[in-house]
């Protein structure tokens, strides 16, 4: 079964499909490599409890991604495409009874070359090819463990080493040292937008230099000492290419609405903006950058033509760390819109994107879990909780799409100002076996004219601190039991 916003591709790992009773549920830890260059094909390995009992199945969120069975337990393939796009998908693993979390595989740009022990100490570093323009795929698999890498670089040509560990949602907080021949650190990298670490660098000469990596447990305990597992899975990016400069817009005056890309290029600097509004404007502002990678933790305020501060955000929520505003202008005039740092940072990399319109209604909804299971004759509730921003005066329903033959749901009214409702999944008494995604749409009536939304849920992630790759997804999972014999 598939449509045209994912992609359902078959792995078997064992002759035939289970047809055994109900078990619990397969727990996918990690999967080596995450990911591959595009246009190749990967074998790679998984790691999880559980996984010899049944046959299991899986399924990529990207068409562009197929996966296929292996000869052995544990193995697959994953076949990307050449028109594939560089970025993350999600691969799920399911069975006829469950489904297991999705986890997270990337594909990227460049080649892509695994790890070979023994690389733990820069004299191993030493004895291995020097590589620049490379995806290194590796995993701290031990307590303790450490991997090392030389790679080539030339005088002046500016490096970047980006590594994707706690991103990939591998249990770890990584840290990574660059070092010269003697094993002298000339950079060091930990957390940037999240816990993994990236280094940016400037050879002084042509030559080798290595870079180091290590782990410290997440969740965080007191115990630092390095840490490891078959699940420390990572994606190291080495490459000299020459990062295309963003292009800035950042006019004096703003004519509304509209988009502006700045930067906040050295320390207590401040962009200002005049702007020029009516008494009775509604708008909404923000500003985008944590959301974009950059370092730079905004702050947005609002002054009039005397420098007093009318309104100002920092962080617009608990989910995010970029600031936004709803202002209502009480009187006509001349302000200005100001974008910092709040810390007074600021460098070439601490860029943002701010944007100033009529404020518009918006919903957004998450669900209560990222899979569903139904028998034969019987029902399952799925929670929505709904945010509302504005006031609605239509109705706002929730409704399950893309069910499977004998399985219905009658739409449910959402409150205006939003909070929690139940979708019913009613499965018929003859209903087929079936496993797959469904989706859960949010929409409204007039006078409102809001898009449809689709109801996301939270990728499944102990203590998150910072982003993932990819944070929700909108095709929950569901498994179809029809009735024995």
């Amino acid at each position: 079964m598939t449509n045209g916003r994912f992609a359902l591709a078959l792995v078997i790992f064992n002759s035939a499909f289970a047809t055994s009773a109900l078990a619990a549920p397969p727990t996918f830890d990690s999967l080596y490599p995450a990911g591959g260059q595009i246009g190749s094909r990967v074998e790679t390995q998984i790691n999880g409890k559980g996984l010899e009992k049944e046959t299991f199945l899986a399924w990529s969120s990207d068409p562009h991604v197929v996966v296929l069975g292996g000869d052995k337990p544990k193995k697959f393939f994953l076949n990307i495409a050449k028109d594939a796009v560089p970025g993350p998908c999600l691969v799920r693993l399911y069975s006829e009874t469950d489904a297991s979390p999705p986890r997270i595989i990337e594909v990227g740009r460049f080649e892509e070359v695994l790890e070979k022990e023994p690389n733990d100490t820069l004299a191993d570093a030493k004895k291995a090819e020097a590589r620049m323009n490379v995806t290194i795929n590796g995993v701290l698999e031990k307590t303790g463990d450490v991997d090392t890498y030389a790679i080539r670089v030339q005088k002046g040509k500016r490096i970047t080493l980006e590594l994707h560990g706690y991103a990939l949602g591998s249990p770890m907080d990584p840290a990574m040292r660059l070092l010269d021949d003697r094993g002298v650190e000339i950079a060091a990298g930990h957390d940037s937008h999240n816990l993994d670490p990236r280094i940016e660098h400037t050879p002084a000469a042509d030559g080798t230099l290595f870079v180091q990596l290590f782990a410290f447990v997440h969740p965080p305990a007191a115990d630092v000492a390095f840490k490891g597992s078959a699940n420390h899975v990572y994606r190291l990016t080495v490459t000299d290419e020459t990062k295309a400069a963003p292009v800035l817009n950042e006019p004096e005056t703003l004519t509304l609405p509209t988009v502006v890309h700045g930067c906040i290029s050295k320390a207590a600097e401040e962009d200002r903006y005049a702007i020029a509004v009516k008494k009775g404007d509604d708008l909404q502002i923000n500003v985008h950058a944590q959301s974009l990678h950059s370092p730079l933790d905004a702050t947005l305020r609002i002054e009039d033509a005397a420098g007093k501060v009318l309104q100002q955000a920092d962080d617009a929520d608990k989910d995010s760390l970029d600031p936004a505003l709803r202002w209502k202008v009480t009187a006509d005039g001349d302000f200005k819109v100001v974008v910092g740092d709040r810390f007074q940072h600021g460098s070439a990399e601490h860029l943002y994107e701010l944007t100033v319109k009529p404020f518009t209604l918006s919903l957004s909804a998450v669900l209560d879990t990222h899979a569903y299971r139904l028998e034969a004759g019987k029902t399952t509730e799925v929670k929505v909780t709904v945010k509302t921003v504005g006031a609605f005066k239509g109705t706002i329903k929730a409704q399950a799409v893309n069910l499977p033959a004998g399985v219905t749901a009658e739409s449910v009214d959402m409150p205006v100002k939003g909070g929690e409702v139940k979708l019913t999944l009613k499965a018929a008494a003859d209903v087929a076996a079936n496993q797959a995604p469904f989706a859960v749409e949010l929409v409204t009536s007039a006078p409102d004219k809001v898009e449809p939304v689709t109801a996301a849920y939270a990728i499944p992630f102990t203590e998150p601190r910072g982003d993932l790759l990819i944070m929700s997804d909108t095709h929950p999972w569901l498994t179809v039991l029809a009735k024995k014999p």
